[in-house]
């Protein structure tokens, strides 16, 4: 037989499991909220927004220079985070040109693309410049490099001068002012959102950033 006593500690136990619950619960939802809030400090409106290559995708774009060694310690983590990258968001690279210093290596990028060079070719640059201490800094020296991957001189020469690879070039160089960023690497997202490590204050947090800017970007259009 239950008492009225009993009767009343029994409710007393269970209004307390309840508020222990719901309390559990709120502080999910504050968690969960937290998890996804930007913080604006984090990252920048871009210069003036530029149209993007993906279609619908979002497009991650990473502003970057053979020569620049943060972009080549970058590497490993970006392909990393690009492994794991939310299902709506496609990874371009774009070779940055703020002046006529920085025209070679975007050139050479480029040209590599149209030849349809393998990534180990794009590696293998960068591990040239950083590790090896080779700079490639004329087409003879490009075609002497990409011939270790099958291609032949007149065909680099071809590609490097081509028209599409020239407008490629103009194109990185409206979206290098556009974005208004100062260096590199920096992540742009769907041609509206700009960080990087300065602003993020770390490569975990920047692509934390990055990760909350696509989720921005996607409810945005």
């Amino acid at each position: 037989m239950t008492t009225r006593k009993q009767s009343t500690l029994f409710n007393r136990a269970k209004q307390s499991l309840v508020l222990l619950f719901s309390f559990g619960a709120l502080m999910a939802c504050q968690a969960q909220t937290t998890a996804y809030e930007l913080d604006p400090s984090k990252y920048q409106t871009v210069t003036s927004e530029f149209a993007v290559s993906t279609g619908d995708k979002i497009e991650v774009a990473e502003l970057f220079w053979f020569k620049c060694g943060h972009c080549y310690a970058l590497e490993p983590t970006l392909k990393k985070w690009e492994e794991g990258k939310p299902d709506n968001a496609e990874l371009v690279k774009v070779p940055a040109i703020f002046s006529a210093r920085w025209e070679f290596e975007a050139q050479a990028f480029y040209a590599m693309q149209a030849l349809n060079a393998p990534q180990e070719a794009y590696d293998a640059y960068f591990h040239r410049i950083h590790v090896q201490k080779k700079y490639i800094n004329n087409v003879s020296a490009l075609t002497e490099f990409l011939s270790e991957y099958g291609f032949a001189a007149d065909q680099v020469e071809s590609a490097f001068n081509s028209f599409a690879v020239d407008t490629n070039m103009r194109n990185a160089k409206k979206i290098s002012i556009a974005s208004g960023a100062t260096g590199v690497p920096a992540i742009i997202v769907d041609g509206k959102y700009l960080t990087s490590v300065t602003h993020a204050g770390s490569t975990q947090e920047m692509f934390k950033v990055v990760d909350q800017l696509v989720k921005k970007a996607a409810a945005e259009r």
